[in-house]
């Protein structure tokens, strides 16, 4: 069994954000594994196959103490319009688990909309699939009550491209643009 996961952007043959990547990958296994010896795999020694070498493609890493399970997917970006806000106080995905169960009975109540945003405790929190931001006059905010701390919304952070800011409900009509972020969709 591989109960966790790190999804990673490649760009023709090149891993990107990988230091972000082996952080999280890091607190994850000694968190999940914490009475229990770990096997660290360096991820920046994955080789990317010749097949995937040109363009955006996906790198899924599915691991448990000891183990690693290394894939790898042509990505197609989605277009994402419309959000359906959903409501989950019960949610933790606090570690990118393998299980998406929840996320996806979520994300299937989205109706005619393209994505979810997932409301917990009043708070918006994420999307099944990343991180959120939100632009409200030029300055681009991202919820600090994140479900994931994600790798592209670290990245932003740290270079002052985003700010948090606790986002509920409530106020969701004051900003003029919602965008996905994750590893694969930076903020363009």
């Amino acid at each position: 069994m591989l109960p966790l996961m790190e999804t990673i952007a490649v760009e023709n043959g090149q891993l990107q954000n990988v230091a972000y990547h082996q952080q999280r990958y890091q607190q994850a296994l000694h968190e999940y594994y914490a009475d229990t010896d770990v096997q660290v795999f360096d991820l920046s020694a994955i080789i990317v196959p010749p097949e995937f070498q040109h363009g955006v493609v996906r790198c899924r890493v599915d691991y448990n103490a000891m183990q690693q399970q290394v894939r790898f997917f042509p990505y197609q970006r989605r277009t994402i319009r419309r959000f359906q806000p959903v409501i989950c106080d019960t949610i933790d995905y606090h570690l990118k688990y393998s299980d998406r169960t929840l996320l996806d009975q979520l994300y299937a109540q989205r109706g005619n909309c393209d994505e979810i945003l997932i409301i917990k405790h009043g708070k918006l929190t994420d999307c099944s699939i990343g991180n959120l931001v939100l632009l409200q006059n030029g300055v681009w905010y991202t919820p600090d009550t994140p479900l994931l701390a994600g790798t592209q919304r670290a990245k932003l952070l740290v270079e002052n491209k985003i700010q948090l800011r606790s986002i509920t409900i409530d106020t969701l009509a004051d900003y003029d643009e919602v965008r996905v972020i994750n590893a694969l969709n930076p903020l363009v």
